[in-house]
């Protein structure tokens, strides 16, 4: 007896759906495993990120750099974190939470208008436990160089708020 064309068609398009059966369940089961791997490689891509920009936090160049950021743009945390007082100047007065009032306030503009500045480090000088990094702040108003004082702080480093520095770069 023989097949009829339609039966024939019936038949072939049968057997490609069993075989492509095959293929989907096989490509299923491997579905959780690239899932997996795609979230293990992602996670590692993360902490080799994360480890390279603390290292740099821990040089004169990366502190400067992360200052002088948040200095003009109002990261709280990291203007606190990475900066001390010039030694022997007259105590501050205010608390951790007005200080960051007043340099938020300061720099709201900066912030509004983010992509309009620019901070560039030009140089680094390193002279045992202590630094100096010339910054460049870019801004709407005009180009500022500022001469940084670093310090030795633990494991990192921590720029010195001088009247010089906070009249070029901005404290709070």
């Amino acid at each position: 007896m023989t097949e009829t064309r339609e039966e024939r068609a019936e038949r072939v398009y049968a057997e490609a759906e069993r075989s492509l059966e095959v293929i989907n369940a096989r490509r299923v089961r491997r579905g959780p495993e690239v899932l997996v791997g795609v979230l293990v490689l992602l996670a590692l891509g993360v902490g080799v990120v994360a480890a390279v920009d603390l290292r740099r936090l821990m040089t004169p160049s990366g502190t400067a750099l992360a200052w002088t950021g948040a200095a003009v743009f109002g990261d709280c945390t990291a203007y606190e974190r990475l900066s001390v007082a010039e030694p022997g100047a007259a105590p501050d007065g205010r608390s951790g939470a007005e200080r960051c009032r007043d340099l938020s306030a300061r720099t709201d503009p900066a912030r509004q208008a983010s992509s309009s500045y620019g901070i560039d480090l030009l140089s680094v000088v390193r002279d045992g436990r202590r630094a100096q990094a010339q910054v460049r702040v870019t801004s709407p108003d005009g180009v500022d160089d500022a001469r940084l004082q670093l310090v030795r702080a633990g494991d990192g480093w921590a720029v010195v708020r001088t009247v010089a520095t906070c009249r070029a770069v901005g404290c709070a």
